[in-house]
């Protein structure tokens, strides 16, 4: 080693040891910023965090505390109301100082640990935490942080989806995909084809919302997924088995998911709708069982209350853990459901009109359930008679006679009821079922397999024509 490299070697050495001096002396200085920062009280904090935003130590330890500074900074301005100031204080301008010493992967971070403050301290406020997500997007472009701001996009999505604009975060979700497939994020797809199955049920499309919902367990396969996101899964998959009318395997997946929740989680207000949808599956396939509905809604038979068993749907421990308006208001609904009575239906939707139609599953589905108590109500009254006024049906069911003209004539229609109304005398008159007369079915079968047989020769002579030919 020649002399001049000797020097080269030792002058780094020393560099090395004065950089390391620095680092110590400036941890040293870094407590009087954490102090500061953890002696603030509410009113202080926006102040404080600003003054340690100023301040231009740039260590290892320095930084952390700006950072801290930073998510204490965004909760002040939640709690003050100063929303439009978190994007323009804390990324788009001040701060540029401060990212600019932190790598891209810390960076993404932070935008991230900001948007989830926002989202629990500002959970009703969606049009905050939109437009902050779409200034965060703005800013992700300018600078080229290509994976921040696909992140950013899928949790606009999602705010999208809560604030019921299907369509606008649809067209977001579409060109997002187009991306992420290319990239092959997994973990990503699995939380935005997610939001995808959810959009489409919104809108009443169960096939498509199927369809993303088996991309998403596709993608969540060939990685690891979260509890809370496997928890996620197995309450959209259901849902959609729910919507199909399938209760026992739509009752299995809440399961699964109440147990990821309630045991694992420990997150009493997400498993709190699956108990919900738990026990509305239990009284829908146990009234559907007794009234002898088929899942597509076939004809109404005599009710026998003994068949319906709607008991025991929660047990001890769940009943005092989650005990609450909302059970008592699914609890109600199971009453009225097993004595078939539809002026207690009508009392308990409206005294607990919060708890049972926030809900668009549980409020579709009472719809469906009203439905049902209605034309087993009418078909026990109607038992008896071959002839009854419609007047006389509508005072018993203490309802419109209006209304009970409407939902006959559309029970006739769909095979549900074998009669006619005569609206001339307000009368409907009920035929008796008789066994269906096979003869006229087992000649049309006879005339469809004898043209079969014709058409099957013809064909055979045409061919050997064409081969004597």
């Amino acid at each position: 080693m020649t002399g001049s490299e000797e020097e080269t070697v030792i002058k780094m050495e020393v560099d090395k040891v004065m950089e390391e001096e620095e680092d110590d002396e400036e941890d040293e200085n870094v407590n009087d910023l954490v102090e500061l920062l953890d002696d603030a009280s509410e009113e202080e904090e926006e102040l404080v965090a600003q003054k340690i935003l100023r301040d231009e130590r740039i260590g290892i330890k320095a930084l952390q505390v700006k950072e801290r500074a930073l998510y204490a900074l965004t909760r002040a301005y939640c709690r003050t109301g100063k929303h439009e100031l978190i994007v323009s204080e804390n990324i788009l301008s001040n701060q540029q100082y401060y990212f600019s010493h932190t790598t891209k992967a810390k960076i993404a971070k932070v935008v991230r640990a900001i948007l989830d403050i926002v989202s629990t301290l500002c959970k009703d406020r969606l049009d905050v935490q939109a437009d902050i997500c779409k200034s965060v997007i703005a800013w992700c472009r300018a600078e080229k942080r290509t994976f921040l701001r696909q992140r950013v996009e899928a949790k606009l999505a999602q705010v999208l989806y809560e604030r019921h604009e299907y369509q606008p975060a649809l067209k977001l979700i579409d060109a997002l995909l187009l991306e992420l497939k290319k990239l092959d994020d997994k973990q990503l797809l699995v939380e935005l084809h997610l939001v995808e199955s959810k959009l489409h049920h919104a809108l009443r499309a169960v096939p498509k919302a199927k369809a993303a919902l088996t991309a998403s367990r596709t993608c969540a396969n060939a990685i690891y997924v979260a509890p809370a996101l496997q928890a996620t899964i197995d309450t959209m998959s259901g849902i959609l088995h729910c919507e199909e009318r399938d209760y026992n395997t739509a009752h299995s997946y809440f399961l699964e998911a109440f147990e990821q929740l309630d045991t694992t989680l420990d997150d009493r207000e997400r498993a709190m709708p699956c108990l919900k949808y738990m026990m509305l599956c239990r009284i829908l396939d146990s009234l559907s069982k007794a009234l002898k509905l088929s899942a597509q809604g076939g004809v109404g038979a005599k009710s026998n209350k003994a068949e319906v068993d709607i008991s025991g749907m929660i047990s001890g421990k769940q009943g005092v853990k989650y005990a609450g308006e909302d059970i008592e208001a699914m609890s109600a609904i199971a009453a009225a459901a097993s004595r078939r009575s539809l002026m207690e239906y009508e009392q308990v939707t409206e005294k607990y009109s919060h708890e049972l139609y926030d809900d668009m599953l549980i409020k579709h589905h009472l719809l469906f359930l009203k439905e049902q108590l209605l034309e087993s109500n009418l078909i026990r009254i109607m038992e008896p008679y071959s002839c009854v006024e419609l007047s006389h049906i509508a005072t018993l069911m203490e309802m419109p006679q209006t209304i009970v003209e409407k939902k006959l004539s559309q029970m006739i229609l769909d095979g549900k009821l074998n009669g006619i109304l005569d609206q001339g005398k307000g009368q409907l008159i009920v035929y008796e079922d008789s066994d269906k007369d096979m003869a006229m079915d087992k000649g049309l079968q006879v005339i469809g397999n004898m043209d079969n047989v014709i058409t099957s020769l013809f064909a055979r002579s045409r061919a050997l024509r064409t081969m004597m030919a």
